[in-house]
């Protein structure tokens, strides 16, 4: 029976929502990438993280709140990094099972719901317009979120990460956050840098290495472009076996992605490398690979 990408993500992803679930190489690269954004923090414009004497001044000080929308938002490692820089954290992933852990984690930590609390759904396949006064609304059951509600609008922060491969439609899934966004909004993507992968019998300019990949891709779908998304599905099947239908890229170059957020109606776009490489599979299935940050302002 064929399946959509949607439930190829949501099937495979209920299967990781906790550290004991994950690969090791997997909770390296949770590890890496909350590091990697709290060494940015000023360069993507997030007020760094407050100390406990100040956060209760802050919060009683009658502002507009910072609010985070963290779409794809796994089981939240990163609104638990940013919380301390924002007021509130909204989650959204496709899968129940990621919901379930992002919620769970959140209120073990006595994190209240109204700072932080994920839904499921997928903003890709709801209403774009901001006008309708419809409250956003879930259950215990999973049923999808309806986000035109006005608290799933005019966010501060916007951030993707490791997700944007996983989608049919980068650009689009771009153009929706910021279209989330107030004026003035930053939205930030991870996922990785194209020009470090180098496969099997390939060598690449600017990878600064040659990486060995297991062959061709297995099994793909309508989803899979062949080329080098496929040599990613095709490792990504030696890595985690079943990983290889949910992806559709392999990553993303620099000037692809700021011609993809310019397009999206971005100002300040800026793109960067993570400072470290990052482990892709263990044993003899592991390669090393490199992620890449970009931010861009909504104009």
């Amino acid at each position: 029976m064929n399946t959509t990408l949607g439930e190829s993500n949501r099937e495979f992803f209920n299967n990781f929502t906790t550290s004991s679930s994950r690969p090791p190489w997997m909770n390296e690269l949770v590890a890496q990438i909350q590091s990697e954004l709290l060494s940015l923090l000023p360069w993507l414009g997030i007020p760094a993280p407050l100390k406990a004497e100040e956060t209760a001044t802050r919060h009683g000080q009658e502002k507009q709140q910072v609010r985070l929308l963290d779409y794809a938002c796994g089981a939240g490692e990163v609104s638990k990094t940013l919380l301390p820089s924002v007021d509130a954290a909204l989650g959204i992933d496709i899968s129940p099972g990621m919901v379930k852990a992002y919620n769970e984690r959140a209120a073990e930590a006595g994190i209240k719901g109204e700072e932080m609390r994920a839904v499921r759904g997928d903003i890709l396949s709801s209403s774009s317009s901001s006008s309708s006064s419809a409250v956003a609304t879930t259950n215990e059951d999973g049923e999808e979120t309806n986000f035109s509600g006005k608290e799933w609008w005019w966010f501060d922060v916007a951030v993707m990460s490791m997700a944007l491969h996983h989608v049919a439609s980068p650009s689009d899934a771009v153009k929706a956050l910021v279209d989330r966004l107030r004026k003035g909004g930053k939205v930030v993507v991870v996922d990785w840098w194209l020009d470090s992968i180098v496969f099997h019998g390939d060598r690449k300019e600017g990878a600064g290495h040659h990486q060995h990949h297991h062959g061709p891709g297995h099994g793909h779908d309508e989803h899979h472009c062949g080329g080098e998304a496929g040599k990613m599905a095709g490792h990504a099947h030696n890595v985690v076996p079943g990983s290889e239908h949910t992806i559709t890229r392999a990553g993303f170059g620099k000037e692809e992605m700021e011609t993809m957020f310019k397009e999206a109606g971005c100002e300040g776009v800026e793109f960067r490398e993570f400072r470290k490489e990052t482990r892709l599979g263990d044993g003899g299935d592991a390669v090393m690979q490199r992620l890449f940050i970009i931010k861009g302002t909504k104009a």
